[in-house]
């Protein structure tokens, strides 16, 4: 029988490692001790409730999405949910290493301790190697009280620049501007287009074409799972273009290596 000191040091523990696991996961870069501990432990809080009655364990399911919400709320709505389904896989795999250990003949402990060990060793092996899987790169656009982040892609051939400013232009779908102005009816509509606005000659593969242009409030770049504030415009694709990145010109990219 596992005392219930025992039992939330234990969770405490299991979410420390599995936290910053997640996150890096999804891109997003690790929360500061602090934090981390203030997720930990109440995470360890809502798996004690049931302890005490067992109906208290369908309110003890919202500890994982609250504990990623204190971790990461800073870095937007979108953003938790991600990580708050890489910190549940993240946990599952740490769960299934346990019962591997366990099926193996391991003591409860020593199967939980090294499954530990093997979440914080994966952990180091996503930050050490950018070109696996915290190569995961996305752009985060805010106008006023609308924010949205999307998957971006580096796209070289995107050499795009605005002629008054001389900033990089960054390139969007239709519908990602829908978000950010959802009071305008038609962002392709000149007539339509609110304040701020200019409009951007191209020459694409269909030809040349006028795309509406604005300048962000903010703008920030996930890179390997770091953030770094980006100055650039943001351009509006037409209907061609039914992907659902954001086109990242290289000129926007720090020119400086991100800090560790």
């Amino acid at each position: 029988m596992v005392h219930a000191e025992v039992y939330i040091i234990l969770n405490v523990a299991v979410c420390a490692c599995v936290l910053p696991l997640g996150g890096k996961l999804g891109g997003i870069p690790a929360p500061g001790k602090r934090r981390l501990l203030m997720a930990a432990l109440l995470s360890g809080a809502f798996a004690m409730l049931p302890l005490a009655a067992d109906w208290l364990g369908v309110i003890a399911l919202m500890g994982l999405p609250a504990s990623v919400g204190l971790c990461f709320h800073k870095h937007g709505a979108q953003a938790v949910f991600r990580c708050t389904v890489t910190t549940l896989c993240a946990g599952m795999l740490m769960g299934g290493a346990v019962y591997c250990f366990l099926a193996g003949g391991m003591g409860i402990w020593q199967a939980i301790i090294l499954s530990m060990l093997l979440s914080l060793l994966l952990y180091m092996l996503v930050t050490l190697l950018p070109t696996a899987i915290c190569e995961v790169r996305q752009v985060e656009i805010r106008v006023g009280t609308q924010c949205i982040l999307l998957p971006a892609m580096l796209d070289s051939g995107n050499l795009l620049t605005d002629p008054i400013t001389g900033l990089p232009v960054l390139v969007v779908p239709r519908r990602a501007a829908r978000t950010l102005f959802p009071y305008v009816e038609d962002i392709s509509d000149i007539k339509c287009l609110p304040l701020g606005f200019r409009l951007l000659s191209v020459r694409t593969a269909a030809g040349s074409a006028l795309l509406p242009m604005f300048r962000p409030d903010e703008c920030k770049l996930y890179l390997d799972g770091k953030t770094c504030a980006a100055e650039l415009l943001v351009a509006v694709t037409g209907a061609e273009y039914r992907g659902v990145q954001a086109l990242v010109p290289m000129a926007a990219l720090p020119k400086q290596p991100l800090a560790q």
